[in-house]
């Protein structure tokens, strides 16, 4: 936690449901709206209660910081079975935008 404690300056929660904004900020932090790692996160939820299991890591592989970083910033986003509907194929689709400016 930085210094201040101010929550400002800190990050709660699990690596697991940061945006790539988080884990690099000059890349894909081009919008400073604070609900942008929120919509991240949901579209991530929604896509693994769908999938039934975290979409980034094979099944059964525990998510750590560094694999996490490299399937969300440099690997190709999760996509939904065919038998999802269109409209939750686009919504997700919204929610998972890399660049943060695109959610």
């Amino acid at each position: 936690m930085h210094r201040t404690l101010d929550p400002c300056n800190s990050y709660v929660g699990t690596c697991a449901y940061m945006s790539p904004r988080r884990f690099d900020p000059n890349k894909y932090g081009g919008n400073h709206n604070r609900c942008v790692g929120d919509i991240w996160s949901l579209g991530l939820t929604l896509l693994e209660l769908f999938m039934g299991q975290f979409p980034y890591l094979p099944e059964g592989q525990r998510p750590d910081w560094a694999t996490l970083m490299c399937a969300k910033c440099f690997g190709e986003s999760p996509s939904l079975p065919k038998s999802a509907s269109k409209n939750i194929k686009k919504f997700i689709q919204c929610c998972s935008q890399k660049d943060s400016s695109k959610r």
